[in-house]
């Protein structure tokens, strides 16, 4: 055997390698007694994918799984398509009470729906706060033009035009001197008789002329009030150089007192406006301050019933003023419509009005942008209306939600989700995504070959580097056998070492499978038998023929008889 350090083979080699690589030691040195407590990460990567090798061989346990996991995906996915929405909705003032009844029937019933109010000072903000993307909802009267920019989820209410007069002032009471001179007794005697009944015939005629007089002149303003009167209250006409005052904190605006005067014909200049607080109606009136007040909202709601009653003076209700020719406004205004205010409505005896009043009435709307999801308006919508009653309990004589028209040719459109929900055509989840999941699996198993033939392509790839390695090692073993001398093998052994470390190295970023790791060890294993017997086969030739020249040289000398030694040896 040549003399040097001893060298173990190479598969021996490997094997420990790779042995020593898991147990954390270093290379060539046997693991120690606990090294088989220590491991490191990459070691118990190794362990778990094998694990899960064995996991997956098991088809009933893999199909259990997968079902499992995959009832798991589509019940995330009806999870997250059915997630909490949030909806901002801008109101004014005199709405912001709504929003939160609203917001208690849709936390009562356990929706998956939640309404954040954005409060405005006034039905134009709230305009604007659509306009600007700051809400999804709002609620604003049909005579607002931005109301038009919108589609409708439900009317809340109708309001009515009311234009008061307030009642006159009761007459002055006469003073106690004149009542006492008018019950004092005549003078008693011939005197007091005659004066009396001087006085007596005096008065009686006068009286008679008096009562001649007042009974012509009634009949002639009877007669005048017959023939120019053509209502059954007072004329809008007749606003012309009066003082009319708005009353702010409902809904009447300048422009609907602007709306009736420029249809009547009357001028503006000739009107005088003001603004007063609904709490200073009262006083106002008694200051006489006003000719007519404009109040606008629900017909039996709180703001026109304080109006009247704060226009009362002394028992005395107060007068109207007729919009006649509402249904000619109506026309040419599709945001309002005539209607008529029944006869006792604000209450009090006499009744107020008393008779049935005709004037102008405007829906208030909840308006919605396009861009909200129409399941979601659905949802709003069913909770709206199938809690009208309990929102009109909680808002007595101020709510009375009623549908908004579906027809095709209605003056206002519909949103589509609340259109969805008044028609009984509301989607449910397989509904609105049904036909996506059907085509989807249809699809699926194209992408599927798809990325099949990819990672075939790839595992192609990576199955071409291995058989290079594998088939470098074969020809290595050929090239072993056929070696002339040790030098040939020294190097045959170098490549030998060179090539355990490539597919090491192969090993770290690609995990060998139980067949490509046999069929390795039994390609390196054949390497190190061909080596190592051709490595014998060497040096038992160069041992032989050393030996043969051995004797010769140990029977060295001169002459024949050397000859003969050897000749006889």
């Amino acid at each position: 055997m040549p003399s040097g350090p001893h060298r173990p083979p190479v598969a021996q080699r490997f094997w420990l390698f790779r042995r020593t690589e898991g147990a954390g030691g270093p290379a060539g040195v046997a693991p120690g007694p606990g090294s088989t407590k220590a491991m490191n990460f990459g070691s118990l990567e190794h362990m778990v994918r094998g694990r899960v090798r064995m996991f997956l061989r098991n088809t009933v346990l893999v199909t259990i799984v997968g079902t499992i996991v995959l009832g798991a995906v589509v019940w995330a996915g009806v999870y997250y398509t059915a997630e909490r929405d949030r909806l901002r909705i801008a109101a004014g003032p005199l709405d912001t009470r709504f929003v939160g009844v609203l917001s208690d029937q849709i936390a009562s019933e356990h929706r998956d729906l939640h309404l954040e109010l954005v409060a405005t000072n006034s039905t134009q903000g709230a305009a604007q706060a659509m306009t600007k993307g700051q809400a999804d909802l709002a609620i604003l009267p049909s005579d607002l033009d931005d109301t038009l920019n919108w589609p409708v989820v439900a009317i809340l209410r109708q309001n009515v035009i009311a234009l008061v007069v307030p009642a006159a002032a009761a007459a002055a009471k006469p003073k106690p001197e004149e009542t006492a001179a008018a019950t004092k007794p005549a003078k008693s005697g011939k005197e007091g008789k005659s004066k009396g009944g001087k006085t007596a015939k005096a008065a009686k005629g006068k009286s008679g002329k008096a009562a001649k007089t007042a009974k012509s002149d009634d009949s002639d303003d009877s007669d005048d009030s017959d023939s120019s009167s053509d209502s059954k209250f007072g004329k809008v006409s007749d606003l012309a150089g009066k003082r009319v005052g708005i009353v702010t904190s409902n809904e009447a605006t300048r422009g609907l007192l602007e709306l009736v005067l420029s249809h009547y014909g009357v001028p503006l200049a000739k009107v005088t406006i003001s603004e007063i607080d609904l709490k200073d109606v009262a006083n106002a009136v008694k200051a006489n301050k006003i000719d007519a007040l404009l109040v606008a909202g629900p017909a039996t709601g709180a703001a026109i019933s304080e109006v009247v009653a704060a226009a009362t003076q002394n028992g005395v209700a107060p007068n109207f003023i007729e919009i006649d020719q509402a249904d000619g406004i109506a026309k040419r205004d599709p945001a309002f419509a005539s209607d008529t205010i029944d006869a006792g409505t604000f209450g009090g005896s006499p009744p107020s009005p008393s008779d049935d009043l005709k004037t102008l009435s405007f829906a208030e709307y909840l308006v919605a942008r396009r861009s909200v999801s129409s399941s979601t308006i659905a949802t709003l919508s069913k909770v709206i209306y199938t809690s009208r009653q309990a929102i009109a309990a909680a808002m007595p004589r101020e709510a009375k939600i009623e549908a908004p028209a579906t027809d095709k040719d209605a003056d206002i459109v519909t949103h589509p989700g609340a259109l969805a929900y008044l028609t009984d055509s509301t989607q449910t989840f397989w509904d609105r995504y049904g036909d996506d999941i059907f085509y989807g699996m249809l699809i699926f198993p194209v992408f599927g070959s798809a990325i099949a033939g990819v990672a075939s392509y790839l595992r192609s790839d990576t199955r071409t580097r291995r058989l290079r390695l594998l088939q470098k090692v074969l020809d290595m073993v050929r090239k072993a056998h056929t070696a002339q001398n040790l030098e040939a093998l020294e190097q045959l052994q170098l490549d030998a070492d060179n090539l355990v470390i490539a597919i090491v190295h192969q090993s770290e970023h690609e995990e060998f499978d139980e067949t490509v790791r046999m069929s390795f060890s039994f390609a390196l294993d054949q390497l190190r038998f061909a080596i190592a017997a051709r490595r014998t086969a060497i040096l038992d030739r160069g041992g032989a023929g050393a030996g043969e020249a051995a004797p010769a040289i140990a029977l060295g000398g001169s002459g024949p008889a050397a000859g003969s030694k050897i000749a006889a040896a």
